[in-house]
C-alpha cells in the first residue's frame, strides 16, 4: 500500500489555505482526518507542518474488501 502524509496541529489536521486581501495566507484546519490534504511527498508535508506550527505525519492507506 501507498504511504501518505498528513499534517497535523493539535487535534486539527492541515485542510488548505486561501489568500486574504491582505495579500498573506490564512490556513484552513479540520477535525476530520477525511477532509484533510494527504500528500505522498514527506518533503512537502513537513514544509507546511513547519509554517503552521504542527508535525507531518505518515499514514498507511490499506485496502478494505
Amino acid at each position: 500500500m501507498k504511504n501518505v502524509y498528513v499534517v497535523r496541529l493539535g487535534d486539527l489536521y492541515y485542510k488548505g489555505r486561501e489568500l486574504i486581501l491582505t495579500n498573506n495566507y490564512r490556513y484552513k484546519m479540520t477535525d476530520n482526518l477525511n477532509d484533510a490534504i494527504l500528500s505522498e511527498s514527506f518533503d512537502e508535508m513537513k514544509k507546511r507542518a513547519e509554517e503552521i506550527g504542527g508535525k507531518a505525519y505518515k499514514i498507511n492507506l490499506e485496502e478494505v474488501e
